[in-house]
């Protein structure tokens, strides 16, 4: 795993290509969320631009809100450190406009900000 996300849900990022033109990632996204007899698995790819990604890390680090989204609107993620939740979101529509949504809110203790902080800024730039 190159990015793995454990708490509150598991989010992982796989780097699959890289593209140097605008400096962006094309990584495999897996989320998997099993609590209250409820469980939802999202599995796709998604185009993060460097910049997006180094604002994300820049804003957990200073306790702001952070917010990584993807190039094509599909995939976000909020970490918000002042009201202590993490949102998360997944859109992905067909060939004929129908939409498959996912979205949800988890509490965030410091421990997983932390975690979550350290799996993205560990991650090896070569931007």
């Amino acid at each position: 795993m190159d990015i793995e996300i454990k708490s509150p849900i598991i989010i992982t990022l796989d780097v699959i290509e890289l593209d140097e033109h605008i400096p962006s990632l094309k990584f495999n996204l897996a989320i998997q969320v099993d609590k209250y007899n409820y469980s939802l698995s999202v599995s796709s790819h998604v185009w993060l631009e460097c910049q997006c990604f180094d604002e994300f890390v820049d804003k957990l680090l200073n306790d702001d809100i952070a917010h990584l989204k993807d190039m094509n609107g599909c995939f976000e993620l909020i970490v918000n450190p002042i009201l202590g939740w993490l949102e998360c979101s997944y859109a992905k529509e067909d060939l004929h406009g129908y939409i498959t949504v996912s979205k949800g809110r988890e509490r965030l203790t410091d421990d997983a900000k932390s975690a979550m902080y350290a799996a993205f800024n560990d991650y090896p730039k070569w931007w």
